[in-house]
């Protein structure tokens, strides 16, 4: 026990005691989350683009609409020549009294990162050649998009058309750009063309859009937590929590189980490698056993992959303190964590370690690890359908995988709906004894991988070398 204890020791302060260590703690949220980061820092420093369009408007009163309106909207996009609250007393000022109609397309068209201007196209009809030239144009990048409106377009739809044609019967309105698919621009005019478009409707039909304004106002159906009794006999139910929150959260607890795995395992396969071509396995086989080295080395492991988490929950829960969000960290799943975390290192570990025994080159091991890179990052392709439905069956038997119950398992707990407490007891059952039998195989293979030199041995001897020892 004390020459485990002391390898273990001596991979802890290897995996811990080092400046790439305290580097990899920092970068790896940023690789996982990055994107998240970046593009808020985007949406704050961003620069504004002016989008120019061009509009045929055959029924009139369409582009002065959008014309009006854009200036509106371009007036609330804060002035980067200004500074933060200059702008933000501009937009309190603008949005303190604004008339209904206006408070309704400020709320459509949003604080967005796009000035829009508009000119008209002076032609009496739209032809073919016409948006040939405003597409040369846009190619130019003299123009930005064209947008054609059809003739009547206010008219109402015939019932008995829309039936038998269905869409086909609603006049379109085309949006010509080459980002057409994705443009921001083109959500932008939709919302302020079906506002004036329903305006027109209601007056044709002579009625008052005022009234119909109010009369359609939507009821809000709010999200409530299940009724609770608190520990002095109050029985309450709190709203639910933000549906952002209710699906990043779990997403992030997932990340966090695969990054402090993934941080864990790596480093095995990198020592184990470095010790066998270096010739250190000999000399450490010669004063402690196979059994003794394997052993002392998924400790260290283990240990490491603790101090890592702990680092992560601290850093974590001051972060969300400091910013009023501590309600959100789920502090009662650490239990459930960390056991999940120690049988996934402790599995994981065991693969890479048997690997890196079984292998001479880093870009060997790499070919043999993609399966198991595979089966590690199998949750992270389906885990929006598991937040959405945690107690479903996909959920349910996927969670059950062994080597997926790890990160699938806490994506489900995370959630925070009531999981039946014999499905994170099975999983755990069922990850210990895959992870007693990943551990056994990758012993017997370690035994003999480990001393093996020359020509890397072919998969079959691998296998060979699992079974038999």
């Amino acid at each position: 026990m004390r020459k485990i204890l002391t390898i273990a020791l001596r991979e802890y302060r290897a995996m811990v005691a080092t400046k790439a260590f305290l580097i990899s703690i920092v970068m790896m949220p940023l690789l996982m989350m990055g994107g998240l980061i970046a593009m808020q820092l985007m949406q704050k420093a961003g620069t504004v683009s002016e989008r120019k369009i061009a509009v045929f408007d055959p029924d009139g009163g369409y582009f002065e609409v959008l014309s009006q309106t854009a200036d509106v909207a371009n007036a609330l996009i804060p002035d980067a020549t200004k500074s933060p609250a200059e702008s933000d007393d501009k937009s309190s000022m603008e949005l303190a009294n604004p008339d209904a109609e206006d408070s309704q397309r400020k709320d459509a068209l949003g604080m967005g990162r796009e000035k829009y201007v508009f000119e008209r196209i002076d032609a009496a009809e739209y032809t073919k050649e016409i948006g040939l030239e405003l597409s040369r144009k846009i190619e130019a990048q003299e123009l930005y998009a064209f947008v054609i409106f059809p003739k009547n377009l206010a008219d109402p739809v015939d019932a008995s058309k829309l039936i038998s044609e269905g869409a086909k019967a609603v006049p379109r309105v085309l949006f010509h750009s080459q980002d057409a698919s994705l443009a921001e621009a083109k959500r932008w005019i939709s919302e302020v063309v079906n506002m004036e478009v329903r305006k027109r409707r209601f007056e044709l039909a002579k009625l008052d859009p005022a009234t119909i304004q109010q009369l359609s106002i939507p009821v809000p159906v709010a999200g409530m937590d299940l009724v609770k009794q608190s520990t002095d006999g109050t029985i309450t139910a709190k709203e639910e929590n933000n549906p952002l929150s209710a699906i990043f959260l779990p997403m992030g607890v997932m990340m966090m189980m695969f990054m402090v795995i993934f941080m864990a395992a790596q480093p095995m396969l990198e020592s184990v490698l470095e010790e066998k071509s270096q010739r250190i396995a000999e000399v450490l086989l010669g004063s402690a056993s196979p059994f003794q080295l394997m052993s002392g080395k998924l400790l260290g492991t283990v240990a490491g992959s603790l101090t890592i988490f702990l680092l992560y929950l601290l850093g974590g829960w001051l972060m969300a303190a400091n910013r009023g969000w501590s309600d959100y960290i789920p502090l009662n799943l650490v239990p459930w964590f960390i056991l999940f975390q120690v049988l996934g290192v402790l599995f994981y570990a065991s693969i890479f370690l048997a690997v890196g025994a079984s292998v001479s080159q880093l870009k060997e091991a790499q070919s043999l690890l993609l399966p198991v890179w595979m089966l590690m990052m199998s949750p992270m392709f389906i885990w929006i359908f598991i937040v959405r439905d945690p107690l479903g069956p996909v959920a349910k038997w996927f969670s059950l995988f062994p080597p997926a119950t790890p990160t699938a398992m806490m994506l489900r707990l995370a959630t925070g709906q009531t999981i039946p407490i014999w499905q994170p007891i099975l999983g755990s059952i069922m990850l210990l004894i895959a992870t007693l039998v990943i551990v056994v195989l990758a012993g017997r293979i370690f035994r003999v991988g480990i001393l093996w030199q020359g020509k890397s041995p072919k998969l079959t001897e691998i296998i060979r070398w699992a079974i038999t020892g």
